[in-house]
């Protein structure tokens, strides 16, 4: 199941990169578009606002797979082993329940979204509606990375990412190829 939950959050992290670069160069076209023809060019702006919803939630998952998200560790690094991993176990089984709400939320109003055929009225007129799904997989997908680091570190293990090699010198491989050893 490890392994499964890796290669989803691995080819959502590619989406989310994707979505990034898409959304870069959007922005970089709009923005000779505007120098050269003194206007913006019609739908960049809602397909960089989809593209943004997309790296942001499609990159949950890997990045809570990696162990690479944004953490003040100022107090849990000074821990003893067994209290940091205590909190860490905390802060793990928080998360769950958060992002099921998160989850169940979405989900309806992606549905509601769907049915209502949702439009955001610009330049173009662009769907909302599927990237409402996008957050309700992104959610999905670290909801089950977040599961599985709540199982890892209560069988006394560690979360994600962090007993991968990227947390030593000089290492080749990369996170999600070691969890799948």
């Amino acid at each position: 199941m490890e392994t499964v939950i890796s290669r989803i959050a691995a080819v959502l992290g590619v989406l989310a990169t994707l979505a990034t670069l898409v959304m870069m160069i959007g922005i970089v076209v709009d923005v000779f578009f505007r120098a050269l023809y003194d206007r913006s060019v019609p739908g960049i702006l809602e397909l960089s606002e989809s593209a943004l919803v997309a790296a942001v939630f499609l990159g949950m998952a890997y990045t809570g797979a990696t162990n690479s998200h944004i953490a003040v560790d100022l107090l849990t690094e000074k821990l003893p082993e067994r209290p940091r991993q205590v909190a860490v176990t905390v802060a793990w089984l928080a998360t769950v329940p958060i992002l099921a709400w998160m989850l169940w939320a979405t989900s309806q109003r992606a549905l509601a979204a769907t049915a209502e055929n949702e439009l955001r009225m610009g330049l173009v007129n662009w769907p909302l509606w599927p990237a409402r799904w996008l957050i309700v997989i992104g959610l999905a997908a670290m909801l089950l990375v977040a599961l599985m680091n709540v199982v890892r570190v209560l069988r006394g293990g560690t979360v994600l990412g962090e007993d991968s090699p990227e947390h030593l010198p000089d290492s080749p491989v990369h996170p999600i190829e070691y969890v799948e050893k």
